[in-house]
């Protein structure tokens, strides 16, 4: 008969840590592969094959999309660690905390991360599952989840404009002669390997609007306390 696990502080911070190792690796391997791809995108130029080459466009800019998401994930894992006391000391879930407990818990089923997953009912039998379901629902507009870990690492389909500026990228890193039909209405756009950011976040009540920038605000758990440094700096 099943029952329902207690909460387990030595193994949470155990697997917390072993979680950050597998990310890393699991980066590491990301970034290996998103060279691979360049480079076969590059051939592809090379020999006119367009088609082709924007089929694998896609792929890549989901895998340096996934790989940037796995970096902030790693972050919150750590940040989660330097205020473990607050898991420790508090049933309710800490405002300080809440936004990486969220996203963690979000994000776990959708990494290739073992010990994520442990984490995540380990954090679900400390706060209950109320606190599991509130995590996982209203994506969009969920105050509690970090939105740029939720940007990078949910699935979206590529804009066309986004594929020819990536393949305009990877020509250029390679020497490859190549130009597109649509290159010349996409000037000011950023090269690969970064993927666009998402669009800025309507601020909060009272609060001063923000100057136009993709960089969205601090969630509440940042405003609370010390925030996670986000989109690798």
């Amino acid at each position: 008969m099943f029952l329902f696990s207690s909460f387990d502080k030595a193994k949470t911070k155990s697997q917390l840590k072993l979680a950050m190792q597998r990310i890393g690796l699991l980066r590491n391997k990301k970034m290996q592969k998103v060279e691979a791809e360049k480079k076969s995108i590059a051939l592809l130029l090379k020999n006119q094959k367009d088609e082709p080459a924007r089929i694998k466009a896609e792929h890549l800019i989901k895998d340096v999309s996934t790989m940037e998401g796995l970096e902030m994930l790693q972050q919150l894992c750590d940040l989660l660690l330097a205020r473990f006391a607050l898991v420790e000391t508090e049933k309710v879930c800490d405002p300080d905390i809440k936004e990486i407990v969220c996203t963690i818990i979000w994000a776990a089923p959708r990494c290739e991360v073992q010990e994520l997953l442990e984490v995540k009912k380990q954090l679900i039998a400390r706060y209950g599952k109320k606190l599991g379901e509130e995590a996982t629902e209203d994506v969009k507009d969920n105050e509690w989840l970090n939105p740029r870990v939720v940007f990078k690492l949910m699935y979206r389909r590529p804009t066309d404009q986004e594929i020819s500026q990536t393949l305009s990228s990877v020509a250029k890193e390679h020497g490859v002669e190549w130009t597109d039909e649509v290159a010349g209405q996409m000037d000011g756009y950023s090269a690969i390997p970064t993927v666009p950011d998402m669009p800025p976040l309507q601020p909060e009540a009272g609060a001063p609007a923000p100057a136009p920038a993709p960089t969205p605000g601090p969630g509440p758990a940042q405003a609370a306390g010390g925030n996670f440094p986000r989109g690798g700096e």
